[in-house]
């Protein structure tokens, strides 16, 4: 049984990491500013989420941060020249649904969500994919993960942030053609990004509604997935129940069994909370690197 002098303790060593864990974020935000080898600006919750990523061990939030902006801009085309107001940008967010669902699992986690909605093959790109995959997770990442109501004050907090995501893929109608379409360049880069430079842990992805050719999808990705990731995937090949066991029913859209909302009213909030961030998204200052043609780093 907790004595008020255990509890005393324990409130008294949550201020020191609280303390410290402030005091490291000023420092890594000014190295940030102070680096000719990243963009002038960075949120300081989304450095708070690299730090959170990498348990808080400063160097190797270095060196996330670092890879990040390096992989950015020399990827321009995929992760900086951007608009929500795009044309080709809008046609692809009205070919599938990608959408980050409310609240945290009771693990501390967020659950994203995946599916085609134009079927044919040809209404596949993969740029713009890319695109609009990064454009809703970097203005995400400036947004708690755990609402809040609009007329609080918000105070920055860790605990606000996920541990992880979980992505939920939808393959239905997915077919060989779709393959086609899809680039080797554009995925060898997206999944590098993803893999090695991206602020938050992939804790695991389930791929639902999957062909009787799975094994021959599964063979394509197979050569961009590290080891450690491809143990993280899980295929439901049997209906939802398999899904149903490990994630909250509750957090999915409405269509998939859930109580979140219908997939349509989802979408909805998703893309307003990128036109919302607009100005964000699309400032120099946050994503450029002025130096980078003088930049040690030459990933591609």
């Amino acid at each position: 049984m907790e004595t008020d002098t255990d509890l005393g303790e324990a409130r008294s060593r949550g201020d020191e990491v609280a303390t410290s864990r402030s005091g490291q974020l000023k420092e890594l935000i000014a190295w940030f500013e102070s680096n000719p080898n990243l963009p002038e600006k960075i949120e300081p919750i989304v450095m708070l989420r690299f730090m959170k990523c990498m348990a808080y061990n400063v160097e190797k939030v270095k060196s996330l941060v670092e890879l990040n902006y390096s992989l950015r801009n020399k990827n321009p085309h995929l992760f900086i020249d951007r608009s929500i107001e795009d044309d080709m940008t809008a046609k692809c967010l009205r070919a599938s649904d990608l959408l980050v669902l409310p609240g945290l699992t009771p693990e501390g986690n967020k659950l994203l969500f995946f599916r085609m909605v134009d079927m044919e093959p040809n209404a596949r790109n993969s740029v713009e994919e890319t695109k609009i995959f990064y454009m809703m997770s970097d203005a995400r990442f400036t947004l708690p993960d755990v609402e809040k109501p609009k007329d609080e004050d918000y105070q920055l907090n860790e605990s606000d942030i996920a541990d992880g995501d979980i992505q939920i893929v939808d393959i239905e109608g997915y077919t060989l053609r779709h393959l086609a379409y899809v680039s080797i360049f554009v995925l060898r880069i997206h999944m590098k990004f993803l893999q090695e430079a991206y602020p938050s842990r992939l804790k695991t992805m389930h791929v639902i509604n999957c062909p009787t050719y799975l094994d021959r999808l599964i063979s394509m990705m197979s050569p961009f997935l590290r080891e450690e990731v491809r143990k993280l995937i899980k295929y439901h090949t049997e209906g939802l129940e398999s899904l149903y066991k490990e994630v909250p029913r509750d957090m999915l859209p409405n269509e998939y069994g859930g109580k979140a909302g219908t997939i349509a009213e989802l979408k909805e909030r998703n893309i307003q909370m990128m036109r919302d961030q607009r100005a964000y998204l699309t400032d120099d200052r946050y994503w450029n690197v002025a130096s980078q043609g003088k930049s040690r780093w030459s990933w591609f």
